[in-house]
């Protein structure tokens, strides 16, 4: 099977010999061709707004006439198996690609804003006095104050989440069964499906309620000025539907956490490909 075979079957190849890879199978041995090759896709890649094949077949596009591969060209130009870029091609399937640079850092930041809200409301549950941030009602206050201003972050990051998760180049799934791989989407289809729900529930709360959604006390987001009895009570739905969501996330976050765990326990390097400071190789 020849790289570029390899490359159609699999995305777990890092991204610099991916490229060396593509070069082997068409010829493009010279050094202008290669270089300019090179730069074209690492535009495209750079931040994984492309996938692999959509860059690839981009950049052949725009190369010039004179480096566009032909047959007499790529077996005269044939690189030796022995060459760097054939053990560069046979190293590449050992190493798991990582997930795009956009998507690292959401991923993070999503994780900190969960356990945030999460936090917040469990600490304004359980506070029964006074505290160093007050009161008990001041401290709930507060508490409740910084889970609806990160509530209000992580909604204006909702969008371009899914828009990163729809465009960005995803790694190849991890090794495992049906069952794991069947559970791991159901789990992340899940979390998204949180990323939409709790935000609607709590919006339409404070809009419904009339008393809007603050923002690290800055500024509110207004209420509904004129509120109907209908509108609140329609707010009393959306507070129940939130508060019943909510608890769900107390099984969801952790299972989302054994499953990393469980595939760092095989070996596998889940962090490192999730990892904004870990640079692919």
């Amino acid at each position: 099977m020849t790289c570029l075979d390899k490359l159609l079957v699999t995305s777990s190849w890092p991204r610099q010999a991916r490229s060396l890879c593509v070069l082997e199978r068409h010829g493009l041995e010279n050094q202008g061709s290669r270089q300019l090759w090179l730069w074209m896709q690492a535009i495209m890649l750079r931040f994984g707004f492309a996938t692999v094949g959509a860059a690839r077949a981009r950049a052949f596009s725009v190369l010039p006439r004179s480096a566009a591969p032909s047959a007499a060209s790529s077996a005269s130009n044939a690189v030796p198996k022995t060459s760097l870029v054939a053990r560069l091609c046979t190293a590449a399937s050992e190493v798991e690609e990582h997930y795009a640079q956009p998507l690292k850092w959401m991923h993070w930041v999503y994780a900190g804003g969960f356990l945030t809200v999460m936090g917040t409301v469990l600490g304004s549950q359980n506070t029964t006095g006074s505290t160093f941030l007050g009161t008990k009602g001041e401290t709930k206050g507060t508490l409740m104050l910084i889970h609806k201003s990160t509530a209000v972050v992580l909604t204006a990051l909702v969008i371009p989440r899914l828009a990163l998760r729809a465009t960005a180049a995803i790694p190849k799934a991890l090794p495992g069964s049906f069952p794991e791989h069947l559970a791991a989407n159901v789990s992340h289809a899940a979390m998204y499906a949180f990323m939409l729900g709790m935000p609607a529930t709590g919006l339409a709360m404070g809009y419904y309620g009339g008393k809007g959604v603050p923002f690290y006390g800055l500024y509110t987001i207004p209420g509904k000025a004129d509120k109907t009895k209908e509108d609140g009570k329609f707010a009393g739905e959306m507070f129940k539907w939130h508060k019943w969501a909510g608890g769900y996330l107390w099984y969801l976050v952790p299972l989302h956490v054994a499953g990393a765990v469980q595939h760092t326990l095989r070996g596998h390097a889940i962090f490192a490909r999730m990892n904004p400071l870990a640079a692919p190789k």
